[in-house]
């Protein structure tokens, strides 16, 4: 990776060494200093608000955003965005209590924020597009010849997901993985006219699929992999999340589970370039202000 695509520590701290160049660039980032009187605004010294030369009307950049009445030093909520964003297998409160010096709650509010700020793109996936469903969780065992499989299926949560070759991903947590759920999941996301579209041999793609070009291997007869006809891209990120979830946050709720999806689908999308992928992360955080 050259320097130019990547962003250490050195590079935030150059870029935000301290709380007043964090809120001038969010005033920045979301207001123009010109007023709509023709005075300008500046920064009120030791504060993190603005006020304009003529009218003396002030605006606060931080109101609204995830900023918005924490008493956390701005620089510290830029280094957490700045570890969330290159922890590509996850960041645990913990890590991040350690980091910035705050006690758990504070972390895991911050990150909590952080992921609740991320959300999917609504465009539909195009080209080759591989779909699979995945479960996670869930602690009971199927026991002998699976006789108790249905009870262990069911304490888990279902996940499907659908990957562009060479492009982005998506994924979401869905009640089930019958053969309707699946449906309205594959004509949210995946372009019916453009797209050639990748799965297992499982018998609740039959109808759903249709009208999709689709392609298909068969996991059951042990082939993973037909020339380019294979799901492996999706079956990747899938044990992905999972060792990461695993090895990172150790345990993950079922009211959580899409919010930590989001942020492995951002890492997933932006895994290109870590300088890019901190903007576009603070883009994103300032895009889902109120």
């Amino acid at each position: 990776m050259s320097k130019t695509t990547k962003y250490s520590v050195k590079d935030l701290q150059r870029d935000f060494p301290n709380d007043g160049a964090c809120v001038d660039f969010l005033f920045d980032a979301l207001h123009s200093r010109k007023c709509s009187c023709g005075g300008e605004y500046k920064r009120l010294q030791g504060r993190r608000q603005f006020q304009c030369s003529k009218c003396r009307f002030q605006i606060a950049p931080t109101a609204g955003t995830i900023f918005h009445k924490s008493d956390t030093p701005l620089t510290l909520w830029f280094h957490a965005i700045f570890v969330f964003s290159n922890a590509k297998s996850g960041v645990s409160a913990k890590e991040i209590e350690r980091q910035l010096g705050v006690t758990y709650k504070t972390a895991w509010r911050i990150l909590k924020l952080i992921r609740e700020a991320l959300s999917q793109s609504t465009d539909k996936l195009t080209g080759d597009v591989e779909v699979d469903e995945a479960y996670f969780g869930g602690r009971k065992k199927a026991g002998r010849d699976n006789e108790n499989l249905g009870a262990v299926l069911k304490s888990k949560s279902v996940v499907v997901g659908a990957v562009e070759r060479g492009g982005n991903i998506r994924a979401k947590v869905e009640p089930n993985a019958q053969t309707k759920t699946l449906g309205s999941f594959l004509k949210e996301n995946v372009n019916k006219d453009s797209s050639r579209l990748l799965t297992d041999s499982s018998n609740r793609y039959e109808r759903i699929a249709r009208g999709y070009d689709r392609y298909m291997v068969s996991h059951k007869s042990g082939i993973y992999a037909n020339k380019d006809i294979h799901i492996n891209n999706i079956e990747s990120f899938w044990s992905h999340v999972k060792r990461s979830m695993k090895g990172t946050h150790k345990v993950i709720s079922k009211k959580h589970l899409q919010s930590y999806l989001d942020g492995f689908v951002f890492h997933y999308n932006n895994r290109h370039n870590d300088s890019e992928r901190f903007s576009s992360l603070l883009g994103a955080i300032l895009s889902s202000a109120k």
